[in-house]
């Protein structure tokens, strides 16, 4: 190890207490007074869904020096950490945090669905229960739910999804605090391909 280089065990970690944390921040629930007029209410329905369309659009954008691209929202940050991992790794900055993991020698892609498994259970977030497995074409897709370790009693919604590109392993996941921020983890994993 280099260094001042973080060991992949902690830098994990510490990326994924960051992520929950940003997960756990909610939204200020009106009260009473703070409803629109009714005139102002369509307004804010147009404003919102206007909101919610951008947000929509997706992209297939390039996932930093990974030989790969994925279909991720227009707003996503693509942050390659790669060069301080020791392996080919990137964190999607979107709604949820996705992390995208190539094999290496400091890698945690695991060989098979039984060793990932195992590997996911080693997560701070206690896990709770396997809720899907499926097999697909070139890897597998887990859904799991976990305890958060940041809010305990608070589910976590976890996807792991294993995808073979260009003879390679590629690991793609989260903890999403919904269901469908899980289901949209999924979605951006099984998008991943060959970068064009």
């Amino acid at each position: 190890m280099v260094a001042g280089e973080v060991p992949t065990m902690i830098r994990t970690t510490l990326a994924i207490a960051l992520a929950l944390t940003c997960f756990s921040c909610k939204k200020k629930e009106a009260t009473a007074g703070d409803k629109p007029a009714a005139g102002d209410k369509a307004a804010g329905d147009k404003a919102a869904d206007d909101k919610a369309a951008a947000a929509a659009k997706l992209a297939f954008k390039k996932l930093g020096s990974l030989p790969l691209e994925a279909e991720v929202p227009d707003d996503a940050n693509i942050d390659d950490t790669s060069k301080g991992a020791g392996y080919p790794s990137v964190s999607i900055y979107a709604s949820p945090t996705t992390f995208v993991s190539g094999t290496g020698d400091m890698s945690d892609v695991k060989p098979t669905i039984e060793d990932t498994k195992a590997q996911l259970g080693k997560d701070p977030n206690k896990l709770k229960a396997f809720t899907k497995e499926d097999k697909i074409g070139d890897g597998w897709v887990l859904e799991l739910t976990r305890e958060s370790m940041i809010e305990p009693g608070k589910e976590l919604y976890g996807v792991s999804v294993r995808r073979t590109i260009g003879g390679a392993a590629w690991d793609c996941g989260t903890n999403g605090s919904s269901k469908d921020e899980q289901a949209k983890a999924e979605k951006l994993c099984l998008s991943l391909r060959a970068a064009k």
